[in-house]
Order: structure tokens, then sequence, then C-alpha cells
């Protein structure tokens, strides 16, 4: 097969054809050509500009491996490292939305192995180095009375899980204290506070007032700032309330240390739910932006992250890079900075557009890059050596970048330094930066795209860094796809793992 050739899903037959990026109008679309169907067309980003900057920023050439066409519940041409793993655990749900399709009513039958099918999975993932954050899935995942026998399986075998979680049952404060008192980070969908919200998108107004009282319960008992709202954003139904909700993730700062937006994917059946207008990545990025019409707010794409892992690793730090593989035109994030009051884009404190920063720091972990190669980071000379030589590289960068005035409210210049000398001596960063800076605390937001098939690409998907996690009915196998080609294979796969294993045999209440 030809080399090069990105491939893409037919709208109309689902076949896998050659695919191209069209730009029109200031938009970019993937232009599909199917031998039986004709010709068909996705738009893939609002913002034409926006998205080629990402590619040009992470300095990326396309080329698409000989042979990549999307069969990945069958690939054998690239096993790219999964760093975060989903992981269905039900398809039952106590919502039951319009616009997902992975619950009982959008995929005609019930999906609720039993304990044995997640002992294999953990044991499978367990195996990979470095061993991918889990996140439990559904469908929702809290209509399992045996969810928490789950996640002790999975921390038996040293896996890191989330929850991801609708929020409903967490309304219920004695069910939301046992999960914190398992210390289990939560990400719970939370798409504003205007309770006809959840009646345009949801079908469920009331949702709004469980989900609300969830998030107060978590405040209440959370031991520590690990949870992370997801919102789903459309435009022309929240849009206008993005601002709010950045301002309720101020008010929940103790709790929450994320803000993950997902864009509107058109995964429905037709009749099931009708929207006016899409809404892609670079759209979801102006929204968020809006939110601060007095401030520059700017995404940079999170892949960025491969270029500074070698740089990272002396600190600690580059293993931990959940998206250091990912494509330019996937997951994009920012960063919004506490001033005690609200929050505040990056932008307010620096002297240079984020985008000419970042651009700079890749050109300099690119020249340092082999000199790095032959240092080890665990060894303690070459570790002291390796710090000595990124800081030396980036320092210059962060002074010249950071307003200090804004930062660091008096001697600047010496508490950059103090700073410097703590990253040196291996003191935890957020000690330092509370110790040193004005900053009161940090909201990371990310851009996390869970796409509909028919803007799939080979092209993105072979940098995949995210993908479900399913075990092989036929042979046991535990194996991943690409988390956003999930949804062309996920149906026949999760059949053939309830032929084999049937339903779960629960406990009556859930284990304490």
């Amino acid at each position: 097969m030809a080399d090069n050739v990105n491939y893409g899903v037919c709208q109309k037959c689902s076949r896998r054809v050659p695919a191209e990026h069209v730009i029109r109008n200031g938009r970019v679309y993937l232009h599909k050509r199917c031998p039986d169907c004709g010709q068909t067309e996705a738009l893939v980003s609002g913002n034409a500009a926006a998205w080629q900057r990402k590619r040009d920023l992470w300095r990326y050439q396309e080329r698409v491996l000989p042979g990549c066409t999307i069969r990945c519940n069958s690939c054998t041409l690239h096993k790219r490292p999964r760093y975060m793993v989903f992981l269905d655990v039900t398809n039952r749900c106590n919502m039951n939305c319009p616009i997902c399709v992975a619950n009982v009513p959008g995929m005609g039958f019930e999906f609720h192995p039993p304990l044995a099918y997640f002992e294999n999975i953990f044991r499978g993932l367990a195996r990979y180095d470095p061993k991918p954050v889990v996140h439990l899935f559904g469908g929702e995942p809290t209509m399992r009375s045996d969810l928490f026998d789950i996640v002790e399986l999975a921390r038996r075998h040293g896996l890191l899980v989330y929850l991801v979680t609708n929020g409903i049952k967490l309304a219920d404060e004695d069910y939301c204290k046992l999960v914190c008192d398992r210390e289990l980070p939560v990400l719970i969908g939370f798409d504003g506070r205007d309770p006809a919200i959840y009646d345009r998108m949801r079908k469920n107004p009331g949702a709004y007032y469980r989900k609300a009282q969830a998030l107060e319960n978590l405040r209440k008992y959370s031991r520590r700032k690990s949870n992370i709202i997801m919102c789903c954003v459309a435009r022309h139904i929240n849009d206008r309330h993005i601002a709010d909700l950045i301002q309720m993730c101020h008010e929940h700062r103790s709790h929450i240390k994320g803000l993950y937006f997902l864009p509107l994917a058109e995964t429905w059946e037709p009749g099931r739910f009708e929207h006016d207008i899409t809404t892609t990545i670079e759209d979801v990025e102006d929204i968020a932006a809006a939110a601060f019409p007095h401030s520059r707010l700017e995404f940079v794409p999170l892949g960025l992250q491969r270029h500074v892992s070698k740089a990272l690793a002396f600190f600690g730090a580059g293993a931990k890079q959940t998206f250091q593989a990912v494509h330019p035109n996937c997951e994009s994030g920012t960063i919004l900075i506490s001033d005690g009051e609200r929050y505040r884009p990056l932008g307010d404190y620096l002297r240079r557009p984020l985008h000419q920063i970042a651009g700079e720091a890749v050109a300099r972990a690119q020249r340092i890059g082999p000199l790095l190669a032959r240092l080890d980071p665990r060894r303690r000379a070459q570790r002291l050596a390796g710090k000595l030589l990124v800081m030396g590289v980036f320092g210059g960068l962060a002074l010249r970048s950071f307003d200090l005035g804004k930062v660091m409210a008096d001697r600047p210049r010496i508490r950059a330094v103090r700073l410097l000398g703590g990253l040196l001596a291996g003191r935890p960063p957020g000690e330092l930066v509370r110790q040193h800076t004005t900053l009161r605390g940090a909201l990371t937001v990310i851009v996390l795209p869970f796409e509909e098939t028919h803007s799939l690409e080979t092209a993105r998907l072979q940098w995949c860094g995210a993908g479900f996690a399913y075990e092989e009915a036929a042979t046991g196998e535990v194996k991943t796809i690409p988390a956003c080609a999930w949804w062309l294979y996920n149906v026949e796969i999760l059949k053939q793992i309830m032929a084999k294993y049937g339903k779960a045999k629960e406990p009556a209440s859930p284990a304490a």
C-alpha cells in the first residue's frame, strides 16, 4: 500500500477511504473519496489559522505509516504506548443522555462484566512501561455496586485510577464520602450552572441540582486537590456560560485542579438529538478566550511535551507527561492563574505571546536534546548535570518571558534566583511557587476531543497516546484501541466479552 496516504471514514458506508485536508473560507475540512458513495467531507476546524499555527509550532510534517487505514482492532503496524487508558466498566447509566451512544439504549444490549474480567485487564495493563493512568468509564461507573472492588483490583496491580462520572451518585453524601475516603480522584461531568443547559443537552434539567450538590460534597470530603471538571461544550447551548463555569472552578479550587472541555461530538443516531451548528476544537478555544475579554488567553498543542520530555525527566516529571505523544491538532491546553479572587490567563503574567515563548522553548529543547540523551537522570551526578544544563538553557528564557514585577511582589530577581535554586535542590515546585511568587494556585485547562467517526484520520490516530483497553475474547490478550477510534469497534468487542463472561455477580452493597 502506498506510503504517506491519509485515510478517513466514509460518512455513508463507514468504509476506510483516502482523505485529505481542504481549507475553505477560513475553515478546515476532511475531504474523502469513496469508490461507492462518492465524495464526502467533515468539518475539522472552525479556525484554519489556529489549526495551522499548531502544526507549525509542533514542527509537524505529515507522514502516515504505510498500511495504516484505521483497522485498529487488528493493527500490527505500530504499538504506541498508551499513557492514558479508558476502561468501560458498564453501559448502565442513571441519566441516558440523548447525545451518548455508550449506554444501554444507544448500544442495544447490556455490558456489565464480572470482576474476573477486570482482574485480567489490570494484570495486562500492569505490564506496560510506564504503567498507564486508568480512567474507569461507562455508561456510568457508579451504577456498579462493586466499583470499589474494581478500584482495589487496579491498585493491587500498581495502577493509578480515576473515576469518570456524571456526578449524580455523588450527590449522596455518604457515597461521596466513600469515594473521597479512598482518595479516588474524580472527573465529574458538569456543563454549566444553568439548569436549562441540562434540559437542552441532556433532556434532564433536574440533573444540575444533583451535580451541584455533588461538587459541594467533594468540597467537604476531598482530602487533596485532585478532581477535574469535564464540560461538554456546544455552541448555541452553553457557550455563553463558560465564563461563569471558570469562576465556579475558582470557588471550588480547594479540590478542583483541572477543567477539561470536550467539544460536542456528533455520535448520536439520527432523530435522538438535534443541534444547529458544529463545535470544533478551535471553536472551544475561542469560546474560552471570550471569557476573558480584557486579557489574552492562548492554547498550545499538548503534544509539545514530546520536545521537552527529556528535560523534564531530570526533574522527575518526564514520565508523568500524559500527552507527550499526541498529534498537534488533538489535545490543546493552557494554564489559568489565581490571584486570590479569580482565575486569570497565564498571558497576564507574560511579556510576550505564549505561542512565541513555546516556539523558542521547542527550538532550545531540540538544541540540547542530543546532550541530554547522553545523561542518565537516574544517576545523581548526571541528574545534577542535566538540571544545570536545562536551567541554563531555559532559565534565561523564563526570566525574559515573565513579567517578574507581577509574578513576584518584592525583590523579583532575588526571588527568581532562589526559586531556581530550589528547583536545582529538588524542592517541590508548588512549594517554591507559593513561597516566592504572588501566584495563588492554578487551573489546568485542556480541550480533550472525543471525536465523531466522520472526522477520524490516520494521520492523527497513529500518534494517539490515549486508548480504550479491552480483552480480546478469543485469546484473553489485553489490547488497546486509540480513544477516538473506539466507537468503530466497541459494540462488537463488548458483545463478545459479554458472551464470554456473562453478567457480573455483584455484592448487594458497595464494599466499605
